[in-house]
């Protein structure tokens, strides 16, 4: 277990979004700032540059370091629109979200990997290096995906989950829960999507309106009719412009955790499968030690074991009972600790919605107002 003892504070911004590399492979640098009051830092205040895919592998570096911890995930490569202006607005905002909740984590602010995304100025030795390690310890991500596919089929009882009788399969009914929450979080996404680009169509049709009765208050109408048309055309100017903005604010607002939390399912899942990973270990240890007794009880009621080999079965017994006895107290962790994890997710999806919606609705009514003082019927 992980003492997180007192949590460092931690102010991280994601910005200055810079095209660079060569004309056939170009690709975005960001600016990672950091202030902290974490030990672990050389320095409080630093900076770093770092482009998607360090996000992206910091991501995956973490959810291997930290089974059953749900890591806050990057946003989705877009390779068709990853120069696009509002694109790359997009992605800096939610990559910065992704690192501020990451480093807000008690477990995950405490990760030596972590430490070198936001400190070291040579990461991409750094990271070639870390890569080797990871390849060589854990055989890489593909593989770590591969042995949680491993095993026999994986079932929930109380026996297996060994946490003082939890309700039963209480796992799996957070599974189909996150999949009907995953399937509602997506169609509200699609219904985002449709409706900030309405509202960018009507914004547009709002300007050549405005335009429209514009000139039209310019022409030889007469002074009361021509300043009705110029009051009506600053009030459809002012709300082209409200309709603009707010159709930028769906994206930022509502759609940016609507998207965030479609994705962040994904790593609950992540560590849901982490567990059973644990599992398959407990079990592959368990059945190791099975065949260690058996072959030691086998060797000494046939007499094969001489004394100057009895300590050593013995000890590699011990051993097998030792590794046997760690791996069941991983999964028993590793359950308690995702269980707490999804406490987590359930209480910061309330918070961040409930925070996204009053800026939506602050926003709207704020935008109305401004409308409304320019109108010549206020």
């Amino acid at each position: 277990m992980i003492d997180t003892g007192l949590q460092a504070v931690f102010a991280i911004t994601v910005d200055d979004p810079q095209k660079v590399g060569d004309p056939i492979r170009p690709y975005t640098m960001y600016t990672v700032h950091t202030k902290t009051t974490s030990p672990m830092f050389k320095k409080s205040s630093f900076s770093v540059l770092r482009r998607y895919s360090d996000f992206l592998w910091l991501y995956e570096t973490l959810s291997l370091n930290n089974p059953g911890v749900v890591v806050p995930p990057v946003p989705e490569k877009n390779p068709y629109r990853r120069f696009d202006e509002n694109f790359v607005q997009q992605r800096r905002f939610a990559l910065e979200k992704c690192i501020q909740k990451i480093a807000s984590h008690p477990i995950l602010q405490r990760d030596p990997d972590l430490k070198m995304f936001l400190e070291s100025d040579t990461f991409a030795l750094d990271i070639k290096q870390r890569k080797a390690e990871l390849a060589q310890e854990k055989g890489g991500l593909m593989a770590s995906i591969g042995q949680s596919l491993a095993g026999p089929r994986f079932h929930e009882t109380d026996e297996v989950t060994l946490l003082h009788r939890p309700s039963l399969q209480w796992f799996d009914k957070q599974k189909a829960y996150l999949d009907s929450l995953e399937l509602q979080l997506k169609g509200l996404v699609k219904a985002i999507d449709l409706v900030a680009k309405h509202r960018s169509e009507l914004s547009a049709a709002t300007r050549e309106f405005a335009q429209a009765i514009s000139e039209l208050s310019a022409s030889d109408v007469g002074p009361q009719l021509s300043s009705a048309f110029a009051g009506l055309a600053e009030v459809e100017q002012k709300a082209q412009e409200s309709h603009s903005t707010q159709s930028q604010e769906d994206v930022v607002t509502i759609m940016a955790t609507v998207d965030e939390y479609a994705r962040l399912i994904n790593s609950v899942r992540n560590a849901f499968n982490s567990r059973i990973r644990t599992y398959h270990t407990w079990q592959s240890t368990d059945g190791y030690l099975k065949r260690v007794k058996q072959t030691h009880e086998t060797n000494r009621a046939q007499g094969k074991l001489p004394s100057d080999q009895l300590s050593r079965s013995l000890s590699l017994v011990a051993d097998a009972e030792r590794r046997a006895m760690d791996a069941k107290q991983d999964f028993d962790q590793v359950s308690r600790l995702v269980k707490a994890e999804v406490a987590r997710f359930e209480y910061e999806r309330i918070e961040d919605f409930k925070s996204s919606l009053e800026a939506f609705l602050e926003g709207m009514i704020s935008r109305q107002k401004q409308v409304r003082v320019v109108s010549p019927l206020s």
